[in-house]
């Protein structure tokens, strides 16, 4: 019979809460071996206080564990008075019950774990070489396990505070960046300001800056009951000070330009009051502020923005902007007429612009009828795929990075020289900060969304419904795991009646990403595809959207496995460092250009 002793003593009586315990137990269940009646292992588990001597068979433990097999062979085990000796103080006596129960009976009644268990199970599976087990502790991080939830701020904070559990980081900042469990955790005031700095200065763990700043905002509330985080229309010009008071040194290491739209309506503006008031260097910050009055309503249309975006959850209005201008420098002559003229299979390309008719529809289809051959066999070839081993290191600014020394902070809501200012920048003076700012005099393009992958679903049939006939489109993803945002520029509507892949030419398509700083002209890269290789530009793929051969496929139709190919073949460059991707979210925007009148 395998049983657990208190080390308190008792004169050597099985105590452990329960009398003799078996390790089936543990899911009310009997362990059935040949060798019950007697014990020659003692198995001693935990650090003072809490330590435990658990008994067992030496032959049921080696014919069920190779750890064990090893552990108790004749090279390795200690032994006295011929029983063997095994010492265990890394693990807890809750966890070591719960592992030989599994040893035992193949089963672990998981209901029973609280948030250190789970760890707790992972690392002893790991060290036990219980394959199986570890398997299955990990799965419920990956599938983000309902288990987990009401436990999960205790793992953040024991992965945040134990650098030897450090390497569980990467699953905790994929269900922080995924789900709302920690923004909506009970106890989140318990968490130390430390974590804080933990997220800012961890460089291979991203954290979304939105993310980041809900937490803080829910932290801050937390700790003082009388400010409610989701009714700061209710709150005080002190309700505000006190807020700043406790987050205001965190906020110049928040990078604004990384927050999607949505997300910074619903999320930042609400506490526009506490933002900082020198944006110079924050382009969202600047471009938000010169949008919107003091109210945060958008001003008048003196003010009207060369493109508005209404809805989106992958990028904001200063990505739109880069976007918009990319657009313009392509249809200023980027490309010169000869060359559109040249391009034999496409020689109508110079024409496909905004302003789209049935006409030069018609000349797309003629374009795709004539490449079915060539087509066909891209249509088969599958691209390898598999998952980021690695990706560029995007650091913070050094001038708004946050110094791991935490006595080192700066607190800006000290600054008694700070003028009081609802929207802290007057939106005439915000123009000329950045060429990406300010108003547009002739037209506006409208990025208008018409497809999202959470949304509308992850395939190619939901895409191609959404996105047929629209016109000139721009494709956006969120990678998995980084705060990079890859896209691409058609030109003309895909074409979607084929069940292969096809190529269309476009001079003025171009494929991008966004990096990760706040600098959106320095951290951004745009790739423009090759003259030569203009009547492949973009290409309708088996998958979703395409831009030349495989330089940016965005794969939304293959079993709900969301990943890309980024290998630079028909156009300028490479727009991130790896070839292989996954991302969280997808979005399509219709580009409509709205032309002004002007006044006479």
């Amino acid at each position: 019979m395998l049983m657990s002793e208190n080390s308190s003593g008792n004169n050597g009586h099985l105590t452990n809460n329960n009398q003799n315990i078996n390790i089936g137990t543990i899911n009310n269940r009997v362990d059935v071996n040949d060798h019950a009646d007697y014990y020659d292992v003692v198995i001693r588990v935990g650090e003072s206080p809490d330590v435990k001597k658990f008994q067992a068979n030496s032959r049921m433990l080696s014919s069920r564990c190779s750890y064990f097999r090893t552990a108790l062979s004749s090279s390795w085990a200690r032994k006295e008075n011929d029983i063997y000796i095994i010492e265990k103080p890394n693990i807890s006596p809750k966890v070591f019950e719960i592992v030989l129960g599994y040893i035992s009976n193949a089963t672990v009644n998981w209901k029973m774990l609280e948030g250190a268990d789970f760890l707790g199970i992972w690392l002893a599976a790991e060290e036990f070489m219980l394959d199986d087990l570890g398997r299955q502790v990990r799965d419920l991080f990956e599938k983000k396990s309902e288990r987990l939830r009401p436990n999960f701020i205790q793992i953040f904070k024991l992965v945040y505070q134990n650098e030897t559990l450090e390497r569980f980081r990467t699953h905790c900042v994929d269900i922080i960046n995924t789900t709302t469990w920690l923004q909506d955790a009970s106890m989140l005031e318990s968490l130390d300001e430390s974590i804080f700095y933990s997220l800012f200065n961890d460089e291979d763990h991203f954290v979304h800056d939105g993310i980041i700043w809900n937490i803080l905002i829910q932290w801050a509330c937390a700790q003082t009951p009388k400010l409610d985080a989701h009714r700061p229309d209710k709150w005080s010009e002190t309700n505000f000070e006190t807020l700043k008071s406790r987050i205001g040194h965190f906020i110049p290491s928040i990078r604004f330009s990384l927050i999607s739209r949505n997300d910074f309506y619903d999320n930042v503006l609400p506490f526009k009051s506490i933002l900082p008031i020198d944006t110079t260097s924050n382009t969202a910050l600047a471009f938000y502020s010169y949008l919107l009055d003091e109210n945060g309503n958008p001003r008048s249309n003196e003010f009207k923005p060369a493109s508005t975006l209404e809805d989106s959850k992958v990028v904001n209005h200063t990505h739109i902007a880069m976007i918009a201008r990319w657009i313009d420098a392509g249809r200023e002559g980027n490309f010169s007429s000869s060359t559109a003229d040249s391009i034999r299979s496409f020689d109508a390309a110079s024409n496909y612009t905004l302003e789209e008719t049935s006409s030069t529809e018609e000349q797309e289809s003629s374009a795709a009828d004539s490449k079915n051959t060539k087509s066909d066999e891209k249509g088969n070839k599958i691209w390898k795929i598999r998952r980021i081993l690695s990706f560029r290191k995007g650091k913070r600014s050094p001038n708004n990075d946050l110094r791991k020394n935490n006595n080192n902070k700066q607190n800006t809501s000290s600054d008694k020289n700070t003028p009081n200012k609802e929207n802290n920048v007057h939106g005439t003076s915000i123009a000329t900060s950045s060429p990406i700012l300010g108003p547009s005099t002739s037209s506006t393009y409208h990025f208008k969304l018409i497809y999202r992958g959470s949304r509308d679903g992850f395939d190619v049939s939901s895409y191609n419904s959404k996105c047929k006939g629209k016109g000139p489109t721009v494709v956006v993803a969120s990678l998995s795991h980084h705060r990079l945002i890859v896209g691409g520029y058609y030109p003309v509507s895909p074409v979607d009646d084929y069940p292969y892949s096809v190529f269309m030419g476009a001079v003025d398509s171009f494929i991008f990403s966004f990096g990760e700083g706040d600098n959106m002209e320095e951290e951004s890269t745009i790739s423009r595809v090759l003259k030569e290789h203009a009547h492949e530009a973009i290409c309708r793929t088996v998958y979703g959207p395409g831009f030349g051969e495989s330089d940016l496929i965005v794969k939304i139709g293959s079993n709900n496995v969301k990943n890309g190919v980024c290998k630079q073949k028909f156009y300028e460059r490479k727009i991130i460092d790896v070839t292989d991707f996954t991302f969280d979210e997808c979005e399509v925007f219709q580009v409509i250009k709205e032309e002004f009148k002007k006044n006479v």
